[in-house]
């Protein structure tokens, strides 16, 4: 009986629904047919300009008439003008045509005799024209060539006067058309509207009924709702009881077990027989699998009897990416894979979180990463959270075996196993993505999946997590023009749009700047000029960053001692040593912020700011780990989106810095053959110039991580590590790729550009 009446309520619903939708299709879709001419009229006029017509008539007509009088004027004994004014004024008079000849509704014009009429008249005007102010200087004072000139403009004035007066008419036909259209449509609207009103008297008095009968039916559906609601009271204890047991059993079981484990580590001693270490070995292997289960089993048992809390605090996210790079390192080499963990360059550096959590994430989606992947890399990257939201962005994409649509539905399923007899050899509980996904949850995120059978797979996770300060007493202030004095800045840089984008950025931030090109020159500079500090390019010709510095340390005099800030995407830990032991002082990632220049300044004792601890304290609690995540190659092909081709908040910051000349200029410089970096690099390619290549791919790398050009960053860093640290043969198929690469961001430049206009 009870399920008679629920299917009989959802019979109900689903009628009334239909005709609720029924009646606002047939009432409201007139309306918006209606709505969209209206909008499609309006756009018409607004696109095509009508009301320009007369304007751009009445243009030509007026130049015609101020060209006659500088003909003239040319022709008097002691010319007004001279042969450039003359000309000026003929090349005015010819754009006016361009544009009532190009204008969009021209068609207005075309239809009437005058139109033909004055542009034959003004076509055998330019051939006649054209010939002799190709030759202004003969022209002046040619008295005979003048006069027909101005009997050809004579002839020309009545019938573009004519042409004015019919742009007029045209625009005014034009117009009337339209307010008759929009009157009728109107009349149309109020039709439709009382028709509606009509119809939705009818409905209100059908759902009246309605309700009356629903009235009839509570009392059942409320007998029906408690029953339910004690079956589900009874489904939740129980459920609870069970939670509740596993989490007790697993806390009993877990402690002996770490027990065993310290006891099998105490036996393991240098004097044991080979067998009796394979033993050993076997028992702690064994005991932390089984370790790994009751792990799995409590978080899963303690996130059910709802008993999980997070611990919340200030949490870097550069040393966590760090501490998961150097321990699942060790397990990937062991695989003969490559790991390659990036953190994004615009990272929160302090944010509000379980620390605990946020790496026991990571270390499932790495530790299944690596499991499941026999050969090729696994790319992990951290970054900010698209779209100004709060929050931060962690992908792992691996080349393992893949999974097909029916598994990744299932994937997140407890104790699911995507494939039993892999499982069964790699081993596993089934419980790590569930975990992964509700702790992601907890968080304010999720996890999403997208994967090819052969070829790999992408997860996503999204965690809402705050910024904040970093905590007492390290406390790291943040950029604050008010605070900084002016320094006198000595940079190193061989792009010409790095330079341009430098010498913005440190005028805004109130300092003086002197640039060169490359290290031999700044050596120049420093032993003829006093600087407060010296920013060096890492990768530049003649000098290089790491050459130039420990030249500047065996210079003779206070020079010296001048403090030295790397500017580089590849301040990884190797070249940070190197770099330490040269002479360098302090370090900044490309692309270049006012807020991490600041910072670098600030540690180096160059600017007075009492609210923040001194330098030693800073390069303590620095994080080591500034990779830039637009170096991270993509492994899946992804539908191309605005945030994969380009990073838009870097991109609008210079747009908001750059005057739109300049603007233009810089992605000039970028695209346009035959200097622009991009077809400069593909030249190289193409001659197997592997020197050139390293070079050039460098410069491109740098330039689009200054814009923000995500994908065009990802090629030229593959092209340049080949190029650089392999002797790998220079495959031909980078040229393409740069191709396709340059193709995409433009598209998504202007997709970009038509969204803020839209």
């Amino acid at each position: 009986m009870n399920r008679k009446l629920i299917d009989l309520a959802r019979w109900q619903t689903r009628q009334w629904a239909l005709a609720l939708s029924g009646l606002l299709l047939v009432t409201l879709t007139p309306l918006v047919w209606i709505q969209w001419q209206q909008f499609r009229l309006l756009d018409d006029v607004s696109t095509n300009q009508v009301d320009s017509i007369m304007w751009q008539a009445y243009q030509l007509e007026r130049e015609l008439g101020r060209l006659q009088v500088s003909l003239q004027e040319a022709g008097d004994p002691v010319p007004a003008i001279d042969e450039w004014e003359l000309l000026e004024r003929y090349e005015v008079f010819l754009s006016r045509i361009n544009l009532i000849s190009r204008i969009p509704r021209r068609d207005l014009l075309e239809s009437t005799p005058v139109y033909g009429q004055a542009m034959g008249l003004i076509e055998g005007f330019v051939k006649q024209a054209d010939p002799l102010f190709a030759r202004p200087a003969e022209l002046m004072g040619h008295h005979d060539k003048l006069n027909g000139l101005i009997f050809s403009a004579n002839q020309m004035l009545p019938v573009l006067g004519e042409l004015t007066r019919e742009a007029n008419r045209a625009v005014a036909r034009f117009v009337d058309e339209r307010n008759q259209q929009l009157h009728q449509q109107s009349v149309l609207v109020i039709s439709l509207a009382g028709v509606q009103a009509l119809v939705l008297l009818v409905f209100v008095f059908l759902l009246v009924r309605h309700i009356r009968h629903q009235h009839r039916q509570y009392d059942k559906l409320q007998k029906l709702s408690h029953e339910l609601a004690e079956a589900r009271d009874l489904a939740e204890a129980a459920n609870h009881g069970k939670s509740v047991f596993l989490a007790n059993m697993s806390h009993e079981i877990r402690t002996p077990f770490q027990g065993l484990l310290g006891m099998l580590n105490l036996l393991d001693e240098p004097n044991l027989s080979g067998r009796q270490r394979d033993y050993l070995r076997t028992a702690q292997d064994s005991a932390i699998h089984l370790l790994g289960v009751l792990n799995d089993i409590l978080d899963v048992s303690t996130m059910e009897s709802g008993t999980l809390k997070l611990s919340v605090g200030p949490v870097n996210l550069r040393d966590l990416v760090q501490e998961v790079d150097g321990l699942m390192q060790v397990s990937a080499t062991e695989k003969g894979l490559n790991l390659n963990i990036y953190a994004a360059s615009d990272l929160p550096e302090w944010v509000s979180a379980d620390a605990t959590r946020v790496r026991q994430i990571m270390f499932n989606l790495v530790n299944n990463a690596i499991k499941f992947t026999n050969e090729g890399s696994i790319i992990v990257e951290l970054s900010r959270s698209a779209g100004g939201q709060s929050g931060v962005v962690l992908t792992v994409r691996d080349t393992g075996v893949g999974m097909d649509k029916a598994t990744v539905q299932r994937l997140f399923t407890r104790f699911y196993q995507a494939d039993n007899s892999l499982r069964r050899r790699i081993g596993g509980t089934g419980l790590g993505l569930e975990i992964s996904r509700n702790l992601a949850r907890m968080m304010g995120g999720d996890i999403k999946v997208s994967s090819e059978p052969g070829v790999g797979s992408v997860f996503t996770v999204m965690l809402s997590l705050p910024e904040t300060e970093a905590p007492e007493p390290d406390r790291i202030s943040q950029f604050d023009p008010q605070h900084t004095r002016r320094l006198k800045v000595l940079v190193a840089e061989d792009h010409p749009i790095n330079l341009k984008y430098m010498n913005i950025l440190l005028d805004k931030m109130g300092h003086d700047a002197v640039f060169c090109e490359n290290g031999q020159e700044a050596l120049e500079l420093l032993k003829s000029q006093d600087f407060d500090v010296v920013l060096l390019d890492y990768h530049m010709p003649v000098l290089d960053g790491l050459a130039a510095t420990e030249a500047i340390r065996a210079m003779e005099g206070p020079a010296a001692q001048i403090k030295i800030i790397l500017i580089t995407a590849d301040v990884v830990n190797d070249t940070r040593k190197r770099a330490v032991e040269v002479g360098v002082n302090e370090f900044t990632s490309k692309p270049l912020q006012a807020a991490d220049l600041h910072r670098a300044l600030l540690r180096c004792g160059l600017l007075d700011d009492p609210s923040v601890p001194d330098a030693a304290v800073l390069m303590r609690h620095s994080s080591p780990f500034p990779l830039s995540s637009y170096e991270a190659p993509v492994r899946l092909p992804d539908t191309p989106s605005l945030s994969s081709l380009i990073d838009l908040d870097s991109y609008a910051e210079i747009v908001s810095m750059m005057p739109g000349e300049t603007m233009a200029e810089m992605l000039t410089t970028v695209f346009e053959p035959p200097e622009g970096t991009l077809p400069t690099l593909q030249t190289a390619l193409l001659e197997g110039d592997r020197e050139a290549v390293g070079y050039n791919a460098h410069k491109l790398k740098g330039t689009a991580m200054l814009l923000g050009f995500r994908a065009i960053v990802r090629t030229a860093a593959q092209i340049e590590q080949q190029a650089v640290q392999t002797s790998d043969p220079l495959s031909s198929g980078w040229v393409e790729q740069l191709q396709q690469d340059m193709v995409a961001t433009r598209d998504a430049l202007n997709r970009y550009e038509a969204s803020l206009t839209a």
